[in-house]
């Protein structure tokens, strides 16, 4: 057995010589592979954004309960349709701007209608209920994702007009002062 192991290094040191590795190369190489990473992503985000439609269809999806709604159903004047799920720090961290909006505005005619992509509609019940969510939500499905142009990406918010015309989307972190500003243009 231990000749073995002889023959295998000695394999490993004729096949690769005695190259050694500079710290510096070992530095390098896990900062080549992030930044091919973060242009993957870039790049991915770009090509699913590319399908977003201008407008919204209507879409049916399922709430907690079981029943069936539609977008139809639950728009408003200016609706915020917001795609989230329990396992996003960053859906999470926007529920308190999101609370805020809905106390401001569902009065003036703004709707929030939440689309919740955990796995099944009983972990997201118990999200909904954790966080107080007043809104409707609803799960995720392909009917749903494909009338929002696919993005791929969480937490990503659409504001949509009356007129079912998508005026804005947010990835990512949504800016209070923005936010707050396109619903205010789409009430008055």
């Amino acid at each position: 057995m231990l000749k073995n192991i002889t023959k295998k290094v000695d394999f490993f040191h004729k096949f690769y010589g005695t190259m050694r590795i500079s710290a510096l190369k070992w530095a390098i190489i896990p900062a080549v592979l992030l930044v091919g990473i973060q242009l993957y992503h870039t790049i991915s985000l770009e090509k699913s954004f590319r399908e977003m439609p201008d407008e919204v269809v209507n879409f049916a999806a399922l709430k907690a309960d079981g029943s069936r709604t539609d977008y139809e159903s639950e728009k408003g004047t200016a609706t915020l349709i917001v795609l989230s799920a329990s396992w996003c720090p960053g859906c999470i961290m926007e529920i308190p701007l999101l609370k805020k909006m809905h106390q401001e505005y569902s009065g003036k005619g703004l709707k929030i209608l939440m689309i919740n992509e955990d796995d099944n509609l009983k972990t997201m019940d118990r999200f909904a209920k954790a966080k107080e969510i007043p809104w409707t939500v609803v799960h995720w499905n392909y009917d749903a994702m494909n009338a929002l142009g696919n993005p791929g990406v969480i937490p990503v918010s659409y504001l949509v007009g009356a007129n079912n015309k998508i005026e804005k989307v947010f990835v990512g972190d949504v800016s209070e002062n923005d936010l707050e500003k396109r619903i205010r243009q789409l009430l008055d």
